[in-house]
């Protein structure tokens, strides 16, 4: 481990985990965030917290001037972001950084990747598999194209740019579309039969240098192989010269087509777990190593409740599991408060154009 970092962070369940991830290359980490963020003060591995006073969707240049003016004072190394919203701060205002920061895609290419009906238009005009996609502003408009037979049941409806799956419904007949969502515009998207799968990959400069997919497994994970996916992202990394990291949700049938769902061009909940397979995107991208190959195909990590459970006959456990128990041995805290339900659920931020209101109770879409 080597040098001092920032980390942006205004939420707190996905970034404990990239706080865990960057912690395995730095070894004193600053944090500058606000809300739900404060929790991370408590971790070990966060050296100081550092009020921002504003969540990362409002700020704006006077902010980027007050953290790059913090690093420059505490002899930061590299600034990173965590979820969507701070990749984004980091990318409107890069003239503003004497400090390096950690590689991000551009602000058009992360704004065209991040909402969900810009990157169905994407995979549309790359020719890549993308389920049927249509927006309607109002609630009303979708239920009287459900009536028409214009929508074909069972559909997914989300919000175009939140993440977290919050505000992802599926819809199965009419009685699902009674009352409101009170989000606008929506989206509305054929359901694809099968089973998620998720990738991640590491760019530089439109060209593909690691990755790493998997499948959700009865109690948590699977890591897999998926080189027919990989050839349709490069499409997309090359077209948009992306950097840093992007992930791509995606649906694959039992006869092995997939299709795009859609794109996350941030880090992601399990990067800590991903490190400790032997992916360190971290240290990949600051030291221009190459990712090592990963884990091997068919590779099951149990989700933590399970896995703690599982602690107590350790021989059960396989190696990546038991890296998984001995680093959380390291920071126990934070996990058992949120496993206890002291650390409150992440929830949207208000963007800046304030469409969203509030976000209805989520139906497990797939």
């Amino acid at each position: 481990m080597t040098g001092r970092a920032i980390l942006l962070a205004d939420r707190f369940r996905m970034e404990y985990r990239i706080l865990k991830a960057v912690s395995l290359y730095f070894n004193d980490i600053h944090i500058i965030g606000t809300g739900d963020g404060a929790w991370l003060k408590h971790s070990r591995h966060c050296r100081a917290f550092h009020e921002l006073g504003k969540p990362f969707a409002l700020a704006g240049p006077g902010e980027a001037d007050a953290i790059d003016q913090y690093a420059k004072e505490h002899q930061i190394s590299c600034i990173l972001p965590t979820c969507g919203h701070t990749t984004r701060f980091l990318a409107s205002y890069p003239e503003r950084f004497e400090t390096p920061c950690f590689p991000i895609p551009a602000a058009d290419a992360f704004d065209r990747l991040n909402n969900k009906l810009t990157f169905h238009q994407l995979c549309r005009d790359l020719d890549l598999p993308t389920p049927d996609t249509r927006i309607f502003e109002t609630w009303s408009e979708l239920r009287a194209a459900a009536s028409t037979g214009a929508l074909i049941y069972p559909f997914i409806v989300k919000p175009p740019s939140l993440d977290g799956s919050w505000g992802v419904r599926r819809i199965n007949g009419p009685e699902d579309l009674c009352g409101q969502v009170d989000y606008s515009p929506i989206l509305a998207q054929d359901f694809i039969p099968g089973r998620d799968l998720c990738v991640f990959y590491l760019c530089e400069r439109g060209t593909i240098v690691g990755q790493v997919a998997y499948t959700f497994a009865r109690y948590g994970i699977r890591f897999v192989q998926r080189p027919k996916v990989e050839a349709f992202s490069r499409a997309i990394a090359a077209h948009l010269a992306l950097d840093g990291v992007i992930g791509f949700d995606l649906r694959e049938r039992a006869d092995g087509q997939v299709f795009f769902i859609e794109s996350n061009p941030r880090f992601w909940f399990r990067m800590d777990v991903t490190a400790l397979a032997g992916l360190d995107f971290i240290r990949a991208a600051l030291t221009k190593e190459p990712l090592r190959q990963g884990p091997p195909d068919g590779l099951e990590l149990r989700n933590r409740g399970r896995l703690l459970k599982a602690a107590v006959l350790p021989w059960r456990l396989n190696w990546l599991e038991r890296r998984v128990i001995r680093e959380f041995a390291r920071d126990p805290l934070l996990p058992f408060l949120e496993l206890l339900g002291k650390t409150r659920s992440a929830g949207p931020v208000v963007p800046k154009d304030r469409t969203i209101v509030t976000i209805p109770a989520n139906v497990t879409p797939y």
